[in-house]
């Protein structure tokens, strides 16, 4: 009986540490997609801004060249 409960002690005592161990892991799956997601985000955000900085240089230029012609 004595091995037994000693037995069930250190099982529950593993189980305890597993699971604290896999609570902690899915944290940092969850902060690491949350990262990820930011991301891609963050990302698709850039571009567009990045078009619009294209789009108005295009148009600074062509402003430039009629400028030009008027002088």
């Amino acid at each position: 009986m004595a091995i037994e409960n000693i037995t069930e002690v250190v099982f529950q005592d593993l189980i305890t540490k597993v699971s604290s161990l896999t609570t902690f892991i899915q944290a940092v799956g969850g902060l690491i997609l949350a990262y990820i997601l930011f991301n891609i985000i963050n990302a698709i955000a850039g571009r567009k801004s990045r078009k619009k900085l294209e789009e108005i240089n295009d148009n600074l230029e062509e402003i430039k060249k009629i400028l030009k012609k008027n002088n």
